[in-house]
């Protein structure tokens, strides 16, 4: 007997080529054109697998598919959409989806997802999901295969409580991915609470992580809670875990095997109960084999690892990003939204973007504010066709000629020999405090980023005053 098909959509056109292309196949389609008639016909053909789509005139696909898993938890639901964000992914997968495809497809990748899914089907018995909470977030935009596949794993996991480990360049969205996670869950009732363990001084962190009693150290007035403990059934985001100290290593990773953790100057245990996601730009495993992290704490983060694509790998994204951005910073405004011109679009489109999103939302940020009239152009931007992909060197190496002819030219007031350091000092400390400025003071991995040992790069901290800026490391 063939397997049987319900396809749930709107759009007659798109009904009928499903039906045409399933039938070739050999499977036996039935077709409903909204929701309500869509939820009557699963009852009455008892499909081996749906296919729904999410907007519809009476009853939205989320809630057809809520319904159908309630009453069929066996059966594999297909989603297809035109509005490919994030909510609609994430919520989809969330409800028990088996795959989410958006529109326009292929029918061939269609046709190969409806064999998993039955195939699944017959292998996997499905269990019924409980009905999510409504969520409330601005949503990840994107609708390259990379983000389709990063939203379907948000939803996957946001219905468990295993611990998660986001990883990504800075500027993709590891905070954002975290709050998606925690809103989705059965936690979102909770508290959702961050912390940025590269941006505290180690001897501040057990503090703000697990708190102190009153008189634990100078300055301890009064007894105060931890993050753990502010996070008490909810989510606690644990944002460039890399950078931890060794010492809270230890203790991180106790409160995740035993569920329990003192705060600073107290002697008795409390209970943890948190959800921890954490986040890293750094690439973990490497640290670990170089003795910088905890092997046994990075398996306890790891459980489930996400992976926020840069924005260079999925430059596709980039023009309904962009929409996106121009179309909220017009709300708030309670402005027209300006749009970009299409050399304006091509700079963005070639344009590597090492800040990846963020830096992609602050240059139309600029640009909205910097734009004459409605229409964004390239000189609004801010970047050029000289820092796109491909050409970043070249640019470079002419800015560089000429800001050392500045230099050189004036011969006379130079000393002999004094070229070479003047040159030297002129580079040294700008870049001395930029890389210290970004990493936030963090002077072992400013070493390491500038290919120096600790000591020469303290000894250039002080020749530039920049000690105190840098701060004591950790």
């Amino acid at each position: 007997m063939s397997k049987k098909i319900l396809v749930i959509e709107d759009d007659q056109s798109m009904r009928w080529v499903l039906e045409k292309s399933l039938s070739r196949e050999g499977y036996s389609v039935s077709s409903a054109p909204d929701g309500r008639s869509g939820i009557a016909a699963a009852f009455e053909v008892l499909p081996h697998l749906v296919i729904l789509d999410i907007l519809m005139p009476d009853i939205d696909g989320l809630t057809v598919l809520r319904k159908l898993k309630e009453s069929h938890p066996q059966m594999p639901v297909l989603i297809i959409t035109a509005q490919n964000i994030m909510t609609h992914a994430v919520e989809a997968m969330r409800r028990g989806a088996y795959d989410y495809l958006p529109k326009p497809f292929d029918i061939q990748v269609l046709l190969e997802r409806v064999d998993r899914g039955l195939a699944q089907a017959e292998a996997v018995e499905l269990q019924k999901e409980p009905e999510a909470i409504p969520a409330e977030m601005e949503d990840m935009i994107g609708t390259s295969p990379l983000m389709e596949a990063l939203f379907k794993a948000m939803g996957r996991v946001a219905a468990s409580d295993a611990t998660v480990l986001v990883l990504g360049e800075s500027g993709t969205g590891k905070e954002l991915v975290a709050r998606a996670i925690h809103r989705f869950s059965n936690r979102a009732g909770g508290p959702f609470v961050a912390v940025n363990a590269s941006a505290i001084p180690g001897e501040l962190l057990e503090s703000v992580l697990f708190g102190h009693e009153k008189g634990a150290f100078t300055g301890a007035t009064e007894t105060r809670k931890g993050k753990f403990e502010l996070a008490a059934g909810g989510t606690l985001f644990l944002d460039e875990i890399g950078d931890m100290p060794a010492n809270l290593q230890a203790k991180i990773l106790r409160v995740l095997e035993n569920h329990e953790f003192e705060r600073v100057g107290g002697q008795r245990s409390l209970k943890s109960d948190v959800r921890v996601i954490s986040a890293t730009h750094r690439e973990l495993w490497e640290a670990v084999k170089e003795g910088d992290f905890r092997e046994d704490l990075y398996y306890r983060l790891n459980v489930v690892s996400l992976r926020i694509p840069p924005l260079r790998e999925r430059k596709e994204d980039i023009p309904i990003l962009a929409q996106h951005f121009l179309k909220v910073f017009a709300e708030e405004d309670g402005s027209e939204a300006k749009t970009l011109s299409d050399a304006a679009m091509a700079v963005l489109m070639k344009h590597v973007w090492p800040g990846n999103v963020r830096e992609l939302l602050n240059t139309l940020k600029r640009a909205s504010v910097l734009a004459a009239d409605r229409v964004i152009q390239v000189a609004d931007l801010g970047i050029t066709a000289e820092g796109a992909e491909g050409s970043p060197e070249e640019s470079f190496d002419e800015f560089l000629r000429k800001w050392l002819q500045d230099i050189v030219a004036p011969w006379s007031a130079l000393e002999e020999g004094d070229l070479y350091d003047q040159v030297i000092s002129r580079v040294e400390k700008p870049l001395f405090e930029l890389v210290m400025d970004s990493l936030r003071g963090n002077q072992v991995r400013a070493a390491k980023v500038l290919g120096i040992n600790r000591n020469t790069l303290r000894e250039r901290l002080r020749k530039y005053e920049l000690l105190k800026k840098g701060g004591k490391g950790k």
